[in-house]
């Protein structure tokens, strides 16, 4: 019996000890997916340029009413916004007047000699406060005069907030000596604390999901910044870039994406804590992209350009176009829009696939593309892509309208698209047109659109309705 005993005890031991070492270990890849975020569960929120002396808006709209629920003005140019928390957003503005900053201080006339022209020169954020579905305050947060901030983003905690100022001057009497920077504001005290110089030009940052690191599209100077956020020092970034337009870091933190100005999609190894970090691949090009959007649901990069959707898968080390892509967006037929529509009785022309948005439940995707006929009628649509299949599902006629804003052929954003929170409606917002034009995805059809506010000049006169130049989900 004895024997029988050991016997066990060894065998149990061999088993033990054979379970060591290197002989069995499973490598997985820690690219944990994204869930949809419980802080975008019930409304978007448009925001809305009102012209250059005129403050602009946020207007919240309520996804389970189809109804704007909460308009504010908010200050001069605004120009890009994020979420921080569950009921906090943040709005650059590029300009403002009347609010923390004395009015005659924003308002610089040039040349000094006749003809001249008055222009704004300070910025700000506004911080919405919401309560439920709608904005119960807001707060102003100056900075500083000159600066030209005009991109937002949050972390590494709820009261940090990173904003990008290109044309910032350290001695505010010497405006044209500037740093071009970015500003870290705390956003409890509701003031600027510190600036980091970088390259010139900064157009877009992206903070890792981690919330150690910091990066800044330099886009005049060929460049991408790097920072640990912990103690705000640099981190080298190796690689060769072209006026970077766009940057956005994987859910895992170890890989960074840039979008370039020539259509290349740079990918960044994030892994080492010391650095450098170093593009590992180039091979992907999307022409005429100037915007790409990350959906962690899929660990996919949808990026809009010229015709066509590329869809990337980035689960991998280096990015993949998914097969069968890109995707050429068809043009909706003009005889398949109502008789109301202007565009209904002019041909088709070159489309402009401009922005997308992936819904939360991760089965589908819609991209936002327009046409301007030869009679000068903007002519929206909306694709719809099965992120299954990597393809087509259907097309949506938007309805197209008389004539245009001239403003909206240079702005950053002409058309932008957003996702409900519960995946029930996607929602196309059209600077030319002042609206939010909004799809019922359990069938797929145009439900109707919402009006921008309507703007006001400075004699108080009604204008019309405003621009439309960033669309996001909210709170």
């Amino acid at each position: 019996m004895k024997r029988f005993l050991w016997l066990g005890f060894v065998l149990c031991l061999y088993l033990i000890c054979s379970g060591c070492g290197d002989t069995f270990r499973p490598i997985i890849i820690p690219n944990p997916p994204t869930f949809p975020n419980p802080k975008a569960a019930h409304t978007v929120v448009a925001i809305n340029d009102n012209g250059l002396f005129v403050p602009g808006s946020a207007m919240v709209i309520d996804v389970s009413g189809d109804t704007d629920v909460s308009v504010v003005n908010l200050d001069i140019a605004p120009v890009h916004a994020v979420q921080q928390t569950a009921s906090e957003v943040l709005v650059v503005n590029q300009a403002v007047t009347g609010l923390n900053v004395p009015t005659t201080s924003c308002l610089v006339t040039f040349p000094p000699t006749p003809p001249n022209h008055v222009f704004n020169v300070c910025s700000s954020i506004t911080k919405l406060n919401f309560s439920g579905t709608v904005i119960g305050s807001t707060n102003a947060i100056s900075l500083p005069i000159y600066s030209g901030a005009n991109f937002v983003a949050v972390a590494p905690t709820d009261t940090t907030a990173y904003v990008t100022l290109p044309t910032y001057p350290p001695d505010p009497t010497q405006p044209l000596n500037i740093v071009p920077s970015v500003g870290v504001v705390n956003t409890q005290s509701n003031n600027l604390v510190a600036t980091i110089p970088v390259g010139t030009n900064p157009v877009a940052l992206a903070v890792t999901p981690d919330k150690s690191k910091l990066y800044v599209a330099n886009k005049d100077s060929n460049s991408i910044s790097g920072f640990n956020t912990l103690d705000r020092s640099s981190r080298t970034v190796t690689g060769s870039f072209n006026a970077p337009l766009w940057v956005i870091a994987r859910s895992d933190s170890q890989r960074l994406y840039v979008l370039n100005f020539n259509g290349v999609v740079s990918t960044i190894d994030t892994t080492s804590t010391a650095g450098p970090d170093t593009v590992i691949d180039a091979s992907v090009s999307v022409p005429n992209a100037t915007y790409m959007l990350y959906d962690g649901n899929k660990n996919r990069l949808y990026i809009p350009g010229g015709t066509q959707l590329t869809i990337l898968d980035v689960s991998q080390s280096t990015p993949v176009v998914l097969t069968g892509g890109p995707i050429t967006i068809p043009t909706v037929a003009p005889s398949s829009r109502g008789a109301a529509d202007p565009c209904s009785t002019t041909g088709a022309q070159t489309l402009t696939v401009a922005a997308v948005a992936a819904l939360p439940d991760a089965s589908r995707a819609y991209v936002g593309s327009y046409y301007e006929d030869s009679t000068d009628n903007f002519c929206p649509q909306v694709t719809v892509i099965d992120v299954a299949s990597n393809t087509i599902k259907s097309s949506i006629a938007v309805p197209g309208f008389p004539a245009y804003d001239a403003f909206c052929s240079t702005t950053r954003f002409r058309v932008t698209m957003a996702a409900g929170g519960d995946s029930s409606r996607a929602y196309l917002a059209s600077c030319d047109g002042g609206m939010v034009n909004i799809i019922d995805t359990t069938s797929d059809t145009y439900v109707l659109n919402l009006p921008a506010p309507l703007g006001v000049r400075p004699g108080g006169q009604q204008n019309l309705p405003q621009n439309p130049v960033f669309l996001f989900a909210g709170p």
